[in-house]
């Protein structure tokens, strides 16, 4: 269930994504007046395909959702008719010619910014930034920061939850040698810790930022009272149902959901014996937890989330909702700082100051892309947001066969006033291709190692 929920929910994130894409540069070359042959969304054998528009434009959606393509009229790739010749590509001004190639990056950004607005409209559920354990050692420890401190502010921005304190972080340390964080301690006074961000190699190492750094969030012990079931799942099938209080596992007894859920990923396509507490009412079932993967580990997985209505979770949950208006102007600035973020720790990793093992690849994407549709909207509209970013930043790394290296091409052809050879760009995209693959192998490795260790 988890497997093909990851899958569908990749293959529609992909899909979306590569949609918005493409259009950008379909939309552009429309208004600079070129001519499109073919909008394609995925490659290989076309499984749906329909012509369209004045031009015919061919729309196909092909087997493999792993990308797509525009293809325009162009004299370089095939002949083109004395009446259509004005609206070949290689025909247009430079100007136009690049216009058109970042309008599909530019796209990305542009959806990123809608998606974060709807995500922060709709509402961003939350915890406080509360710490609770503190890693012995670390840069957090020796900064001060104590167990029960409230993280206020991270340089000079405000933070509302564990999401917006990880990025000010984050950024800070990638870009910082040292940040100042106002918390409010257990006391309920105003304290400023000083965090040291020098040692860059093991912060941005594999692995959770804020475990590298010493922090982990404070979480309550919560009752093991059922919340929610997945459909499907081992604890459907299993007769669980929301409202259910988990008495004993195994005949041992359970007073914390920390305790419940270490005992489900102990027994990975065990069977268990459950008494839980039902209206008033104790009753015995049998759960067979789901063999699921995680970092190289397994662990089992039965489907079943915790009652969220718990006084003691209430009193550190948060939600950030904004209007119309401050949800876009949040939405914007979100897209910038993910961005931005993003382009230092692609050079914080050039120069081996970040792990190359944080790339994610396929699998890994898949994976957050399911986990994400599970929790709600807003997770996966975060999600599509993040990955809509790196899409477009990507393609505008300067790599031939990528937008990035046309545009490159483009401003060579600017500087020398001439067109760059075609051997040149051919030279230029067979390394690109190697350049490419490279780092696609590098993400499935990536994923591998983390599957299998």
């Amino acid at each position: 269930m988890t497997i093909l929920t990851s899958l569908a929910a990749f293959i529609v994130a992909i899909g979306v994504l590569v949609t918005v894409h493409e259009y950008g540069h379909y939309l552009a070359a429309r208004l600079m007046g070129v001519k499109v042959l073919r909008f394609s969304v995925g490659f290989g054998k076309p499984i749906y395909r329909r012509l369209f528009g004045r031009d015919r434009t061919e729309f196909v959606v092909a087997a493999i959702p792993l990308g797509g393509y525009v293809k325009m009229l162009d004299e370089r790739e095939a002949p083109v008719p004395e009446r259509d010749a004005g609206r070949a590509f290689n025909r247009k001004p430079l100007a136009a010619r690049s216009f058109v190639i970042v309008a599909g990056p530019a796209a990305n950004f542009l959806f990123a910014m809608v998606a974060y607005a709807l995500m922060f409209m709709i509402g961003v559920p939350g915890l406080k930034p509360v710490v609770g354990e503190v890693e012995p050692g670390s840069a957090a420890a020796a900064s001060g920061m104590q167990f029960g401190d409230e993280i206020r502010m991270v340089g000079r921005h405000r933070v509302q939850d564990w999401d917006q304190a990880n990025l000010r972080l984050l950024d800070h340390a990638v870009r910082a040698d040292e940040v100042s964080v106002v918390v409010i301690d257990r006391d309920g006074r105003e304290r400023v810790r000083s965090i040291a961000l020098e040692n860059r190699r093991e912060l941005l190492g594999e692995g959770q930022f804020l475990t590298r750094l010493g922090l982990r969030p404070y979480r309550p012990a919560l009752e093991p009272l059922i919340g929610s079931v997945e459909r499907g799942s081992p604890a459907a099938e299993g007769g669980l149902q929301p409202g259910d209080r988990v008495v004993s596992v195994d005949g041992d007894g359970v007073e914390t959901w920390e305790t419940w859920v270490a005992a489900i990923q102990a027994a990975p396509g065990q069977p268990l014996q459950l008494r839980v507490i039902r209206n008033g009412d104790t009753i015995e079932l049998t759960v067979v937890p789901a063999e699921v993967e995680t970092d190289g580990e397994r662990h089992g997985r039965i489907g079943a989330g915790v009652d969220t209505d718990q006084p003691q979770l209430r009193e550190i949950s948060t939600l950030v909702r904004l209007g119309p208006v401050d949800g876009l102007v949040a939405g914007v600035a979100r897209t910038w700082e993910v961005s931005i973020l993003t382009l230092r720790v692609l050079g914080r990793m050039i120069i081996g100051e970040a792990s190359v093992k944080n790339i994610a690849g396929p699998v890994t994407i898949a994976e957050f892309a399911g986990m994400t549709a599970i929790i709600g909207i807003t997770a996966f509209l975060g999600f599509l947001a993040l990955v809509s970013v790196s899409l477009g930043i990507i393609n505008l790394l300067p790599i031939p066969v990528l937008d990035g290296g046309h545009l490159m091409f483009n401003l060579v052809e600017w500087i020398k006033g001439s067109a760059v050879s075609e051997r040149t760009q051919l030279i230029g995209q067979q390394l690109g291709l190697v350049a490419i693959a490279g780092l696609m192998m590098l993400a499935l490795y990536n994923d591998i190692t983390r599957l299998f260790g």
